[in-house]
């Protein structure tokens, strides 16, 4: 890897990677964006405002660099975990098997598929941005099957491993109980806290890959960096490491992360600008797109609503229209409750954070 420092970051859209060179890198290890979760506020974001096939077809494009980027034998390791689709939303209620879908995506790159890991987490019910018990509760047959795991898909690049100097081994050995451990097909534990990035994924996850599937100053990608959570693991576990990020709001986080700038070579593209070659990917699930626009239910701002009306005990409005529901509070004295909300919430002004979109008119 070129450059007089450990690691190098792009301020840039990973569909096209061309500042790194062919098989340049040894591991890629990434978690994408969800579809329709998150509203990062950037231009050209995979992921919010996009149809479900427009969402695929930019993840087959980065993987597609991710093939050309990655050594021979080197792994390409995915985090995702499929989503919900509600039916107010959506039409009708289902579950989306991103991971399937990515699975078929490499594939058809040219990837070899070496299975995935489930990573058992306690998450959300991942749907518009809520959590709530959902289903026919406490009766049956409606009740829903919560996604408390996400997957980690394992794939590798056609071709002979390198050569490894025996010291370079020695020093990236693993204990037996890290390789029991690791090597396993389940892994359990938590998930990070949600501190300035909405979609952190744990130390413990890249620092499990990086050991598993590289060496000692070997280098490892993330295209989809985010909070820089691999890119810290990484340089800790001396590697290389090599950073894609598209919004240039998360540099400060990164750096933050890191703790020393000095370490980082920092590129910001003048203009980023993604040409959308032609490519023969059709993806294999039914395309879709929310009923409800997305925008219209963005509350990533500091917007104040005012507190008009109290609809029930459960149910207030808003001065725009907006009526916005308790979820997951039980009401045990509704004269108090409609009390309480009286005295302190109405005529006050809030503002939205945690939300599930119910219909066209309530949160």
């Amino acid at each position: 890897m070129e450059g007089r420092h450990k690691a190098r970051l792009i301020i840039g859209d990973s569909r096209s990677m061309a500042e790194v060179k062919d098989g340049e890198v040894d591991l890629i290890i990434t978690s994408p964006p969800y579809w329709h979760l998150k509203d990062y506020g950037v231009k050209g974001q995979i992921g919010y405002g996009q149809t479900l096939h427009e969402y695929l077809t930019d993840l087959y494009m980065v993987w597609k660099e991710c093939f050309r980027v990655l050594r021979e034998g080197g792994r390409l390791c995915i985090n995702i975990g499929d989503q919900f689709s509600r039916a107010v939303v959506y039409g009708r209620y289902k579950v989306i098997p991103i991971h399937a879908e990515i699975i078929s995506q490499c594939e058809s790159i040219g990837f070899d598929y070496l299975g995935s890991i489930i990573w058992q987490k306690k998450t959300t019910m991942n749907t518009t941005g809520g959590a709530v018990v959902m289903g026919s509760f406490p009766y049956p047959p409606n009740g829903i099957v919560e996604i408390d795991y996400e997957f980690i898909l394992i794939f590798k690049k056609p071709g002979k491993n390198k050569i490894v100097p025996k010291e370079i081994k020695e020093a990236s050995k693993l204990t037996k109980e890290e390789w029991k451990e690791y090597f396993s097909g389940h892994w359990r534990f938590a998930g990070a806290k949600k501190i300035g990035h909405e979609a952190m994924f744990p130390e413990e996850l890249p620092k499990r890959l990086i050991k598993m599937f590289s060496f000692v100053g070997d280098t490892v990608l993330d295209p989809f960096l985010g909070s820089g959570t691999t890119m810290k693991v990484a340089m800790e576990l001396n590697r290389k490491a090599i950073g894609y990020e598209i919004n240039k709001e998360f540099l400060s986080l990164i750096l933050s992360k890191i703790g020393d700038a000095n370490q980082i070579d920092i590129i910001e593209r003048e203009v980023d600008i993604v040409n959308k070659p032609p490519i023969e990917y059709l993806p294999r699930i039914k395309d879709a797109k929310p009923l409800i626009e997305p925008k219209s239910f963005n509350f990533n701002g500091e917007r104040l609503y005012k507190v008009i009306r109290i609809l029930n005990e459960e149910t207030i409005e808003t001065n725009t229209g907006l009526n916005i529901k308790f979820l997951g509070v039980k009401v045990i004295d509704r004269e108090r409750t409609l009390k309480y909300l009286k005295d302190y919430i109405l005529g006050k002004e809030i503002f939205i954070r945690n939300y599930q979109v119910l219909d066209e008119h309530t949160v």
